[in-house]
């Protein structure tokens, strides 16, 4: 029995092994991945240009404004040719042999990393102009997100290694940002001189961080790739191709609120309007005059004043109180010089001088400025006020800098909060808007 085991353990291996079908011959293995490696090579390119696609798509409202003012506008002109640099950095990457990159091959990291890229860049798109007003237009704020939303879809469409791969030309679309030039005070020769003349150097002279990081390994003969079948990747890519659309679309109709601000700002955000307009003097039926208000009882003190402007109709008092307040509509303009007057809101303000809010609120003014809409309880209880102010660019001498416009109205405590302040600040600010391009 001993004997017939030993047989059997000797046996079993060479039959096993016989059994084993012969393989292909290595000739046939290496023109089977020869054949397939065409395919492979465009599909890859393929997937980034419908990621680059997109991404111009989705931001194409700013990327025209950066050519707005060429050719009278040199740095902006010049800023403008970055997204075809980049371009061009991409394609030269694209068409030569691929570079030893990190061996990756999740697809559950492409989708962490990718949907959380494009999520960020279009919730930004969507929800930053709101609160931040018309300074996310005023810094390009837009042009920020730019690279951020392209590095997003080419992760999702084509992976990880592919925005390893394409890192130069997404880093350089940064330099399109129009802010970090206009806040150093370049000029606009030296600025165009050293954008053009980096990216030819780019061009020309691709950098590799392959000797600043290191050599990584190559792939090993063999290597089994993880992430599924080329079923498996073809539905992800549907999936991940629709996720793009969706954020396109979105981020389409957010980049377009840039439009609605080009009454205010120029193409570079730099502030159409300059510090000494004044609003028109016949608003919404009201009539208005420039006065010099004392500091007296029952009024904010929001701060020194540029000017101040008191705009009244037929009724002269407030309703059901007799003499009890003034129903006028009191706008000051604030644009200090140094703009540390403007450091305190106006909620700061009022709440320092004894008023509580009750209530506060954005209401669009259009032209991508948000106004905030604040009631507040005066300190004898029985009158409110009602404010609306915002801060908005203004063009000085001494170049940039924040005007302040607030409007304010009493109320009877018992009145209820009207659209007509909202409205009476949207022709007010309408009025300003309207000076300046005429003044141009």
């Amino acid at each position: 029995m001993n004997e017939a085991g030993l047989i059997s353990a000797r046996v079993a291996p060479a039959e096993v092994e016989a059994n084993v079908p012969p393989s292909r011959p290595l000739e046939e293995v290496a023109r089977a991945r020869a054949q397939g490696e065409p395919g492979r090579r465009l599909f890859a390119p393929a997937q980034v240009a419908v990621s680059l696609v997109a991404t111009g798509i989705a931001f194409q409202a700013s990327l025209r404004s950066l050519a707005a003012g060429f050719p009278g506008h040199l740095a902006l002109g010049a800023l403008g040719a970055v997204p075809l640099i980049a371009l061009l950095l991409a394609l030269g990457i694209a068409i030569r042999r691929h570079r030893p990159e990190p061996d990756i091959h999740d697809r559950y990291l492409d989708y962490i990393l990718g949907l959380g890229l494009l999520a960020a860049a279009t919730a930004a798109m969507w929800f930053l102009p709101g609160s931040m007003s018309i300074f996310f237009w005023s810094w390009r704020l837009d042009l920020v997100w730019l690279p951020v939303f392209g590095a997003g879809a080419i992760t999702l469409l084509s992976g990880s290694r592919a925005l390893w791969r394409y890192r130069a030309p997404i880093v350089f679309l940064l330099l399109a940002w129009p802010l970090p030039y206009v806040a150093a005070r370049v000029p606009a020769a030296l600025t165009a001189v050293a954008v053009v003349g980096l990216g030819v150097i780019v061009l020309a002279f691709p950098i590799s961080l392959r000797r600043l990081a290191g050599n990584l390994p190559p792939p090993r003969a063999g290597e089994v790739r993880r992430g599924g079948s080329r079923p498996r990747r073809v539905g992800g890519g549907v999936v991940a191709a629709g996720l793009v659309c969706v954020a396109v679309v979105l981020t389409t109709v957010a980049d377009r609120q840039l439009e609605a601000a080009g009454p205010l700002l120029e193409p570079d955000g730099q502030p159409r309007l300059t510090a000494n307009l004044t609003p028109a003097l016949t608003l919404d039926g009201l009539s208005g005059v420039p006065i010099v208000i004392p500091r007296t009882p029952g009024r904010v003190g929001w701060g020194p004043s540029s000017q101040t402007y008191r705009y009244t109709g037929q009724q002269a008092t407030l309703p059901g109180t007799g003499n009890a307040g003034d129903s006028a509509v009191i706008v000051d303009v604030m644009a200090p010089a140094d703009g540390h007057a403007l450091a305190l809101s106006p909620t700061t303000m009022a709440t320092l001088q004894g008023y509580r809010l009750e209530t506060s609120r954005l209401e669009d003014l259009g032209a991508g400025v948000a106004a905030h809409l604040d009631r507040y309880r005066a300190p004898d209880e029985r009158l409110s006020l009602l404010v609306v102010w915002w801060d908005w660019p203004v063009r000085s001498a001494g170049g940039s800098r924040l005007e302040r416009i607030i409007v304010q109205r009493l109320l009877a405590t018992d009145q209820a909060v009207r659209a007509d302040l909202v409205t009476f600040a949207r022709a007010l600010a309408g009025s300003m808007i309207d000076e300046a391009a005429r003044a141009s």
